[in-house]
């Protein structure tokens, strides 16, 4: 059952596209930051520069736009992160479960604890949500992989993108396995087999 789904060439492509324009959007809000509260860059004089913006604040026709830029400058290594993340991703089915690795951790959503696929339908364009009963994330020993992987697919959820290869294939494999364990779990807590 051990096959391998991996975002597609022309979502490779397009994730290649975002990780570039985002670097160069924190440059720009880096770049932009600096000169607007008139701080040089250069490692020997920045902070002597940051604590002069401290003692005398700037004017809000200053503060406004830093502070978008701070924003922009905060966000724009988490949007790389997930970017990253994404492009890196494998999801692997086996007998156990929905195995998904990247960036160098694996996790695995045993079968018996993935409850949904949503939404119902799934529409081509929009990411498919597994929703679980306990959230394999706790098992990660790294607490800012822990931190890193559910501010990208939130608690007890793995998304699965629109650019996976086959992912109706591998959609439809999860949710007959998906109903296989739930009719085994059944059958053996009644004992009486379903169908």
């Amino acid at each position: 059952m051990s096959q391998c789904y991996r975002l597609s060439p022309i979502g490779r492509r397009d994730n290649l596209l975002m990780i570039i324009v985002a670097m160069i959007l924190w440059v720009f809000a880096v770049w932009s930051i600096a000169s607007t509260l008139r701080l040089r860059l250069h490692p020997a004089v920045f902070w002597f520069d940051l604590q002069q913006v401290f003692t005398q604040p700037p004017a809000i026709e200053q503060a406004v736009p830093a502070l978008l830029m701070l924003v922009l400058i905060v966000a724009t290594p988490l949007l790389l992160w997930n970017l990253i993340a994404e492009w890196d991703a494998t999801f692997r089915l086996t007998n156990e479960g929905l195995e998904y690795q990247t960036l160098g951790f694996r996790l695995c959503y045993h079968w018996h604890n993935i409850l949904a696929i949503q939404p119902q339908p799934v529409a081509a364009d929009e990411a498919v949500v597994i929703v679980c009963r306990y959230d394999p994330v706790d098992t990660l020993k790294n607490p800012l992989h822990r931190w890193l992987h559910r501010q990208m697919h939130g608690r007890q959820r793995l998304l699965i993108g629109p650019g996976i290869e086959r992912r109706a294939e591998l959609l439809q494999a999860i949710e007959q396995a998906m109903v296989t364990s739930q009719s085994s779990a059944t059958t053996a807590t009644t004992g009486i087999p379903l169908g």
